[in-house]
């Protein structure tokens, strides 16, 4: 997207809806754990901003390799979910944030070393949220994207993903890209991009 106009997927109402009937998005591989750490260097105390947590399964495998982690998500229903889930995980925080406002609901969460976005930034993608990202990292820092490749997505997944040309554009605004698979099919990928 090249505006910062909201679409339905973007606003908090809509995902409040979801979470409260239940909607979860599943639960992060061994295979895609692995590449995430590996492409990302993550480790030990690092500081780590899951942007879109949702209910909180990736935030609480990174606080699990002992890493800070602070789940963001707009939608008041998940971040109680992910509250509920993980009450019992050191090192994990969870906090309202709506990466799309001009004003959001908390300070500044940056500097960070490591920022993820698990099947979140297809529907926060824009100039004030790449400029928040770019913000929020230290130097030297992460963004890590796990997404669908949109073509390869099966009609009625929530998660409709990138398109392969969204993804390539990514290489014109971070220094380094190094783009892998997740799954056999190439429909779930890894993005891990530096400054």
């Amino acid at each position: 997207m090249s505006t910062d106009t909201l679409i339905e997927t973007q606003m908090a109402t809509y995902w409040d809806d979801l979470y409260e009937t239940g909607y979860t998005t599943p639960p992060p591989s061994d295979i895609e754990r692995q590449m995430l750490r590996a492409t990302t260097g993550a480790e030990s105390g690092m500081r780590v901003l899951d942007v879109g947590c949702g209910n909180g399964r990736l935030s609480a495998h990174l606080a699990g390799w002992g890493m800070e982690v602070t789940g963001l998500d707009h939608s008041l229903s998940a971040i109680a979910s992910a509250r509920r889930a993980h009450a019992d995980v050191p090192l994990l925080d969870f906090r309202l944030y709506d990466v799309m406002s001009a004003h959001p609901l908390v300070p500044d969460p940056g500097p960070v070393d490591l920022i993820v976005c698990r099947h979140s930034y297809e529907f926060v993608a824009g100039p004030r949220f790449a400029a928040n990202l770019r913000r929020w990292l230290r130097p030297g820092g992460v963004l890590h994207i796990t997404t669908t490749v949109s073509k390869l997505t099966r009609p009625g997944v929530a998660h409709r993903g990138l398109p392969k040309s969204a993804i390539d554009e990514l290489a014109s605004h971070w220094r380094h890209m190094n783009v892998y698979r997740v799954t056999d099919d190439s429909g779930l990928v890894g993005v891990a991009l530096r400054n």
